[in-house]
């Protein structure tokens, strides 16, 4: 619906005219083709009939053709509701305020569990369903039904999510304790391989890191190994130039000499060591004596 462009609003009814759009929904199932008066067209009909009568413009249509308004439980299942790319498309593209038009609230669900989904992708978008079948029908309504499976459904997603967070965690453990690294970008001197499954030098940052580790056992403090890698035109590996703090972290970093840090424990790792223990010793101890 376009915005009065004549005398300005008060500013409550400007607020339910702003961008107020209306779509219109229809679909049929395999099951339910043959129903009459259920067709696409006579849906489509219904709702453009009503529009006109309320005056109200149509910004689109959306549809599933031969797509069940259950959800299955298989995630291959032809009649699943990811597979109904009109409804998807439809709860992309509505926003607050809009209203969705349908002959019947069975074109949009046809179980509980579908019901119950819909309803919080629309209310989470504030907008409204209008069924011309159902003209008393309010989306906002309380349904205790609606709220016992709402509330099941936010359980079982806070419960896969704690699930795949717990996965993830025993995952990054158990590469740990093999002397893998767990997880995350590799320490600059170092990438993964194709397969990400393990972790080998990268020779041309190698140099820079060999560089630093042999500037620092010289006695250079950071700002003078700073100042000689940016002034060669050295940057890091996000193309930007080498700061004190970032010499720093990779100076105290041990895993250039082959171990891991893993939940505050020092693990012996599989990837090759990049730099001596008797190097790294002594960069610590002249890193120590400045910070003295």
């Amino acid at each position: 619906m376009k915005m009065n462009r004549g005398k300005p609003l008060k500013h409550k009814a400007r607020k339910e005219i702003q961008s107020m759009s209306y779509y219109g929904y229809t679909r049929v199932s395999t099951e339910t083709q043959a129903e009459h008066g259920y067709g696409l067209d006579a849906q489509r009909a219904e709702i453009e009939k009503y529009a006109q009568k309320n005056g109200i413009t149509l910004a689109d249509f959306f549809t599933d053709a031969g797509v069940s308004g259950a959800a299955k439980d298989t995630a291959d299942d032809n009649e699943a509701i990811s597979k109904r790319a009109g409804l998807l498309e439809l709860l992309a593209t509505v926003q607050e305020g809009d209203s969705v038009i349908v002959l019947n609230t069975s074109r949009l669900w046809r179980s509980d569990v579908t019901k119950v989904l819909i309803r919080r992708e629309m209310m989470k978008r504030k907008a409204k369903i209008i069924s011309i079948e159902q003209p008393r029908y309010d989306l906002y309504a309380t349904d205790p039904n609606d709220r016992l499976i709402a509330g099941m459904l936010e359980l079982l997603d806070e419960w896969d999510r704690a699930s795949i967070a717990l996965k993830l965690a025993r995952g990054r453990t158990v590469k740990a304790k093999g002397g893998d690294k767990p997880a995350g970008v590799t320490p600059y001197g170092y990438k993964y391989t194709e397969d990400k499954k393990s972790v080998i030098i990268d020779e041309e940052e190698a140099q820079l890191v060999r560089y630093m580790f042999t500037e620092g056992q010289k006695g250079k403090t950071l700002a003078q190994i700073t100042d000689a890698l940016n002034g060669k035109g050295y940057q890091t590996r996000r193309g930007g130039e080498w700061t004190r703090g970032s010499v720093r972290a990779i100076l105290r970093n041990r895993f250039y000499i082959g171990e891991l840090q893993h939940q505050g424990k020092a693990i012996q790792g599989t990837h090759e060591a990049l730099i001596s223990k008797i190097q790294f010793g002594k960069v610590a101890s002249q890193l120590e004596k400045r910070h003295r």
